[in-house]
């Protein structure tokens, strides 16, 4: 069973392997969404089905399409992105087992390549196929699940956050770590500086007797052996309790912000410490996943 069927609502304790067989059976049957694609000197057709099993999640799955039926390859839980996500530029690459994709995308707000499993392969190889040479304007949502987090209490409260917007050397630092990634020797030095200085500072005020957790507001922070999980620090927005449609296990929905990259997140009501609510912060690990969104041009009337 996929680890992170928990984060939205189908624990271990709950279902078994027959019962995940039937479940998967049920997103080809009944599926919310499709998306298929035949690719060029191939005599099956790739095919991607969602079910959502609870508001805004649910399960995909994955499988090929040929005379004799339907295979299934692969699935795996998915919460569904918010709207707001990222114009960074993004290269996609296949998992070692065909039907899984990684994409990459170059986000100064985390100021290091994101990376995130595909949530939409079926629309990626679509897009790819109608025009390889696409001048198509691709954009990135994202979202989480996660099997452990704690709730903490906020560095700053949501009037201060609110008032104080993104700073002027926020702004400055993302668009010179954007000049760092294309190779600008003055901003590569600038970033190292500045990296420096941060240190620093976070050094002096914990032998002052701060504690990091009141110095530093949010992180975003690669975590464990896959390339895909991370170990976050964020900004709650929003919070929704969501029930399983199948286990009615409760799961938290939560719209997080980490240091203005903001995505959804799922974690099962037990596998959280501590009660959310808008202003608090979540520290824990995540997976991520993202969805690419194919954006036509602008026309030129003019």
């Amino acid at each position: 069973m996929h680890a992170y069927m928990r984060a939205i609502g189908l624990s271990e304790d709950k279902i078994n392997e027959n019962d995940i067989e039937l479940i998967c059976e049920s997103v080809y049957d009944e599926y919310d969404h499709l998306e298929s694609v035949r690719e060029d000197g191939r005599k099956v057709t790739f095919m991607e089905l969602s079910k959502e099993f609870g508001r805004g999640m649910g399960l995909k799955v994955l499988g090929e399409q040929d005379g004799l039926g339907f295979h299934r390859t692969s699935y795996y839980p998915y919460v569904k992105c918010p709207d707001e996500g990222s114009d960074g530029s993004v290269g996609i690459q296949a998992k070692t087992n065909g039907d899984s994709y990684i994409g990459v995308c170059n986000d100064g707000r985390v100021g290091a390549p994101l990376i995130f499993s595909l949530q939409n392969p079926g629309t990626y190889l679509r897009g790819r196929k109608e025009d390889p040479n696409s001048e198509y304007r691709v954009t990135t949502t994202f979202a989480a699940l996660s099997l452990q987090g704690r709730v903490l209490l906020p560095a700053k409260s949501k009037a201060q956050r609110a008032s104080e917007g993104i700073s002027d050397w926020a702004v400055e630092r993302q668009d010179t770590i954007e000049l760092a990634k294309i190779g600008d020797e003055k901003a590569l030095q600038m970033v190292t500086l500045q990296n420096l200085d941060l240190y620093s500072m976070v050094q002096q005020r914990m032998s002052d007797g701060e504690d990091i957790f009141t110095i530093v507001d949010t992180y975003f922070i690669p975590y464990g052996m896959e390339s895909d999980q991370y170990h976050i620090l964020a900004n709650i927005d929003r919070v929704v309790p969501v029930y399983s449609t199948i286990t009615r296990e409760m799961v938290w929905k939560m719209n997080v912000d980490c240091g203005g990259l903001r995505f959804t997140l799922c974690i099962n009501e037990g596998d959280l410490e501590g009660y959310p609510s808008s202003g608090m912060r979540f520290r824990g690990d995540i997976w991520m996943q993202g969805k690419i969104n194919f954006m036509l041009p602008t026309a030129d009337h003019s």
